[in-house]
This record gives C-alpha cells, structure tokens and sequence, in this order.
C-alpha cells in the first residue's frame, strides 16, 4: 500500500464521520415547533397575566450542554398558545432532548418582571417535532 493511499484513507475515515454526524443533525432537527401556552399568574396576586417570551435554549444530552437559540420576543396573553419554528441544528435525531423558556411577566405594579424560565419534558428530536410548554 503506497504512502498517498494510506493517506488518502486516514483522512477519508476523519472527515466522514464528522460530516455524516453534521448533515444528521442538520436534516433531522430543522423545523420543531416550540408551543408555549400562557397559564401564568401573578405570584404576589394570583391574577391572570401576559407573559412575554425573551428567549430559548436547547439541551444537547451528547454534548452536555444547553444551547442558546434566538428569538422574537412576543407578548402572549393569558389562555393564549404562541409557535415558534427552530432550527435545533446539534440535537437530530438523539433522546433527552429539552426546550427552556426564558420569559417574563407583567407586574401588578407595572412592568415587566426579571426573567423566569420553564423547561419542556425531554423528548427526542425529530424534523416537524412539537414541543408543547405550559408557563404556570
């Protein structure tokens, strides 16, 4: 076997793996639907309150992390239910997967409340996936 050949093998079997791993994740988390229903109270009340979602993270159980992904920041009335389309680009197709919310309230007093979060349970993530998460 000629030392180009050994060669050409040793970087065939490096860039594979990594590349099969890549397009997976790419092609199997593109498009889940995160729905975040609003039956949030007021802790010092217990009135019914909007929320506003200010952003989200993923849990990648393979890499032992969360994972910051960007949103709009929408208000959602009490008893209402908003969607969002993520692209959750490092979880295809594994298990233990998770959706955190971060959000904030609308104070009796006026104004919005320091950040709040809510997880989803742990799901596996699939294309066309939906995540329901209740804030209460």
């Amino acid at each position: 076997m000629s030392f180009e050949f050994r060669r050409f093998l040793v970087a065939a079997m490096l860039v594979v793996p990594v590349a099969d791993h890549a397009a997976a994740a790419d092609s199997k988390c593109s498009q889940v639907n995160i729905q975040v229903k609003n039956q949030y109270k007021d802790p010092a009340t217990g009135a019914q309150v909007d929320i506003k979602v200010v952003d989200f993270s993923y849990w990648d159980k393979e890499d032992n992390k969360w994972r910051n992904e960007v949103t709009d920041n929408k208000t959602i009335n009490f008893g209402q239910t908003a969607v969002w389309t993520k692209n959750l680009e490092y979880v295809g197709g594994e298990p233990g997967v998770k959706v955190k919310v971060y959000f904030q309230y609308d104070q009796a007093g006026g104004g919005w409340s320091a950040n709040h979060t809510r997880t989803s349970a742990a799901f596996t993530c699939s294309d066309q996936a939906v995540v329901p998460i209740t804030i209460q």
